[in-house]
């Protein structure tokens, strides 16, 4: 039985419970170290005091009880094993490279406590090949889908002033497991490390139960997630700098069922959505995405910008997001309620989709159409074209922010504490210019929302003058057109028309195929024995 751990974003260092917290110095864990091992393509060879803690066959090593151990030198197919129950072990990674053909290049077992520590001034090296996927080789029963795979209740903590590289050939980069009433407790916790992942087949990094990137630098291309937890996932900490991370490609960039970003500086590239709070294996659920701190930098092809199947807030920080999709994707999208109550925030999308419910504790802006600007078949023309530079200013000309568009959009959303409630501002960019009314408050950007070029009411009212039809024929009253006789038009035989494909419902009332399905969870969620 799954648990989900108690979460505060200040405790995030307190629920590491490794030997890399607190005080622990990396050269002394390198000169303390127990028993160096040195990995051949022929075997691995060990020296030190002692010769118990450990074993080994041929080019496998396992550790059987608590020490610190260095591993060096270079090996084709090997791997290192932490034993089952096995707490207080230390590895210290030093000039490592390591690859394993059919199993998981460092392996920690089920109720571990590992810390796996890049020894300062070192380039170390881990990976597997395509035969570590139990999916595509079913045979192999030694897979562990993932280049460094944590079982259910290990708690293990990468670290060290290092650098780490893993590639997964097979699935994951790396996997943590859940927490059972059998094993306990789990969590996986990155702090310090300068590591490097390139997941070509599935998810650079995907956790069950509690994960915490504390700090340190990341670099990931990944085929689906970038960082993906089922439960919990903790980017950075309050009153830190947090972690730097660039990922450079992915379907979905951070991912859990409570995402909260406290500090750092984080820069996505993705395909689908850029952030994400879901997870389509639990009903019921509190999803929520807490923004508080930190800088995000986020682009979108296809996605959502940030998606939330619940509570979406933003108190603080500086959030860059910028979605491309000209469907029914949007830059903030949230099944409750979306809320922003400080921090610096430019959302912006070639649509505006489907709308959100916005509570503005701190004054916004709204630009260009909030109700059918994208929508598909839509001639409206965007507000800023790709890579143009723009700005925002106040009614006396101030900047209050400027950027180049990454994205062709039709939908500007800016917020920060140097807005005013009804005061006017206006986007510039090129020779042309949009103007809007600051709103606090409950902000409506559903269907009507808002019209094209001139920025949303306050009132969610059409602008004065505005005479013509919604896209679907409709009046800005709500009703639709009558004809010259006032009769609406009959179809034969009581049909009507055919929506276009992809667009409408079935004869059986059902949604579509594919509506729902967009924050399904794609990713490697089976505890592996």
């Amino acid at each position: 039985m799954k648990k989900l751990l108690p979460f505060l974003c200040a405790s995030a260092l307190a629920l590491s419970l490794t030997a890399c917290a607190g005080t622990i110095n990396n050269s002394m864990a390198d000169t303390a170290s127990d028993v160096t091992f040195t990995f051949t393509d022929s075997g691995v060879t060990a020296a030190g005091e002692t010769d118990t803690g450990y074993e080994i066959d041929g080019t496998a090593l396992t550790i059987t009880s608590g020490g610190t151990y260095t591993v060096s030198g270079s090996c084709a197919d090997g791997s290192i094993k932490v034993k089952k129950g096995t707490t207080g072990v230390t590895l210290v990674l030093s000039d490592l490279t390591l690859t394993s053909e059919d199993t998981a290049a460092i392996t920690c077992g089920k109720s571990s406590e590992v810390t796996i520590l890049a020894s300062a001034g070192t380039t170390n090296s881990l990976s597997d090949t395509e035969q570590n996927n139990d999916d595509n080789y079913p045979d192999n029963e030694n897979a562990e889908n993932a280049v460094i795979k944590c079982k259910d209740g290990s708690l293990v903590t990468l670290c060290g002033d290092g650098e780490l590289t893993v590639t997964a050939n097979g699935k994951n980069g790396i996997k943590s497991g859940a927490t059972t009433d059998e094993d306990g407790e789990a969590s996986l916790t990155i702090r310090d490390l300068t590591l490097n992942i390139n997941a070509p087949v599935n998810d650079a990094i995907n956790a069950e139960q509690l994960l915490n990137v504390e700090s340190g630098t990341l670099t990931i291309d990944a085929a689906d997630d970038a960082i993906h937890c089922d439960l919990v996932l903790n980017i950075g900490a309050d009153g830190t700098d947090g972690p730097t991370i660039d990922i450079t490609n992915c379907c979905e960039g951070l991912e859990g069922a409570e995402l909260n970003v406290c500090s750092g500086d984080i820069t996505i590239n993705a395909s689908d959505d850029c952030l994400n709070a879901a997870n389509s294996d639990l009903t019921d659920y509190d999803f929520t995405m807490t923004i508080s701190g930190g800088t995000i930098d986020a682009y979108t092809s296809g996605g959502d910008g940030f998606d939330s199947n619940g509570e979406l807030t933003i108190t603080g920080g500086t959030v860059i997001v910028w979605t491309a999709d000209t469907a029914d994707n949007e830059p903030l999208d949230a099944d409750g309620t979306i809320t922003v109550s400080g921090g610096t925030v430019l959302a912006a999308g070639g649509s505006s989709g489907m709308g959100m419910n916005l509570e503005a504790a701190q004054p916004c802006i709204i630009y260009g159409s909030t109700g059918f600007g994208g929508m598909p078949g839509s001639a409206h023309s965007s507000l800023v074209a790709a890579d143009v530079d723009f700005t925002i200013e106040d009614a006396d000309s101030n900047d209050l922010y400027s950027g180049t568009a990454k994205c062709g959009t039709n939908f500007v959303f800016f917020s920060s504490a140097d807005v005013t409630a009804d005061s006017n501002y206006t986007l510039k960019a090129d020779d042309s210019s949009s103007e809007a009314t600051a709103q606090s408050g409950t902000v409506s950007t559903g269907m009507g929302g808002g019209f094209p070029g001139g920025g949303q009411m306050p009132d969610g009212e059409p602008p004065e003058g505005f005479d013509g039809q919604m896209p679907d024929g409709q009046t800005p009253g709500g009703g639709r057109p009558e004809l010259p006789s006032g009769e609406r038009p009959n179809f034969s035989d009581g049909e009507r028309p055919t929506p276009p494909s992809g667009q409408g419902r079935p004869n059986d009332g059902s949604a579509p195929a594919g509506d729902s399905a967009s924050d399904a969870n794609t990713s490697d969620t089976t505890p592996t024995a």
